[in-house]
């Protein structure tokens, strides 16, 4: 068989795009060339803007079009069906081989989840699978959140922290909220875990955090994680639970400290890098009550808070079904816990159900459905088994 000739991605064609081997080699030579990022998420990102390009082109040059997403960094547009065949064309595995072929280093401990299950496990307490953080930033003078959901109650209040920028300023934090902290909190809980440590580094700099979180590398979302650790890191939690013994309150702030130093990326950007050290109540809380979470999962669903919450939720909630039973869960005893902005029923259930389908293209292993003025649940397998990170 008659070898394929290298790609030039200065004149990438059709068929380059089609055949997984060129566009590797493509792949290859963008990190090299710093048009693109170096991780296994970016691979999946590199194969779906190929999809793109041949599914959008109109004028017969697909290649192009693919240099100018790639060159742009374009991921706006792309959507969930060329997501998945992207997938199809590439398993975790071989994305994360690709990603070392094109020169990150070797797996690190920090990484050692993605070599084990081919993605990244991470984990919240059991009670935030059912109480929630607000999907929206609450008004500045608002330092509290309550929420409860059957026999769970969450109570969040904002803590305070200094201004890394200014010596002796510290500054109040705002109530955790929206999707940063969503992807945040599990990920710092998941680094915990897989260390089995109190401390856990934010990654090698923030620009290596971000790009673990699935948000592009710039000086603005740097900002605006940083704050969103900040937020996670100083808020006080009062987990609250009842059982056949009566009822159980857990409390504490998540970081007992937190510390950020300047680190200058390779373009010359300033970020300030954070370290923390959980706090001992907080991480033995979640020795015994922590549910792993797929953050691939979550970074797709990050647009939309409420989708992240009902993921949790079903991933928590349709294992615990015995199996062949059923559970109906009337919808307004769900619309105070995933839309609690709305007051309209007919437009919550139509939310829900545009929910439901773009969480069922992520995860179709969820049995449920819409029933009338109910939701239907059956037993489901979780997204990721729990006994394959119990430890």
């Amino acid at each position: 068989m008659k070898n394929r000739a290298p790609p030039d991605i200065n004149n990438i064609k059709a068929s380059d795009l089609r055949c997984d081997e060129s566009l590797a080699a493509l792949y290859v030579v963008a990190v090299q060339r710093k048009f693109w990022s170096d991780s296994p998420e970016d691979v999946l990102d590199f194969w779906s803007l190929a999809e793109k390009a041949l599914h959008d082109d109109r004028h017969g040059t697909p290649g192009r079009l693919f240099y100018s997403l790639i060159k742009a960094k374009d991921m706006s547009r792309v959507t969930d069906a060329m997501e998945q065949r992207a997938q199809r064309r590439l398993n975790s595995a071989d994305r994360v081989a690709l990603a070392g072929r094109a020169g990150c280093s070797p797996l690190d401990d920090e990484d050692v989840q993605l070599e084990i299950f081919g993605r990244e496990i991470g984990y919240f307490h059991s009670v935030l699978m059912q109480c929630f953080l607000p999907q929206k930033p609450l008004p500045a003078d608002q330092r509290e959140w309550q929420v409860n959901h059957g026999k769970a109650s969450l109570l969040v209040e904002a803590g305070r922290s200094i201004d890394p920028r200014a010596p002796n300023v510290f500054t109040h934090c705002a109530v955790p909220a929206g999707a940063k902290p969503r992807i945040i909190l599990p990920h710092i809980i998941g680094q915990a875990v897989v260390h089995k440590s109190r401390e856990v580094d934010m990654g090698a700099s923030l620009t290596k955090f971000l790009k673990q979180v699935g948000y592009e590398v710039n000086g603005r979302n740097g900002r605006s994680v940083t704050q969103a650790v900040q937020d996670v890191a100083q808020a006080n939690f009062y987990l609250g639970g009842w059982n056949e013994d009566g009822a159980v309150v857990r409390h504490g702030q998540v970081a007992e400290e937190l510390s950020f130093w300047l680190e200058r990326n390779p373009d010359q950007e300033t970020f300030w890098r954070p370290s923390l050290l959980l706090s001992k109540p907080f991480y033995e809380s979640i020795q015994h009550h922590r549910v792993p979470v797929d953050m691939e999962h979550m970074r797709k669903l990050r647009r939309s808070p409420r989708r992240m919450d009902l993921y949790c939720w079903l991933s928590y909630r349709t294992p615990q079904i015995r199996k062949r039973a059923t559970v109906r869960v009337p919808l307004d005893a769900l619309q105070p816990i995933f839309a609690p902005d709305l007051r309209d029923p007919y437009m919550f259930r139509t939310r829900l159900r545009g929910d439901l389908r773009a969480i069922g293209r992520i995860y179709a292993g969820f049995d449920v459905k819409l029933d009338g003025q109910l939701l239907r649940l059956r037993h489901s397998a979780p997204p990721v088994a729990r006994k394959l990170v119990s430890s």
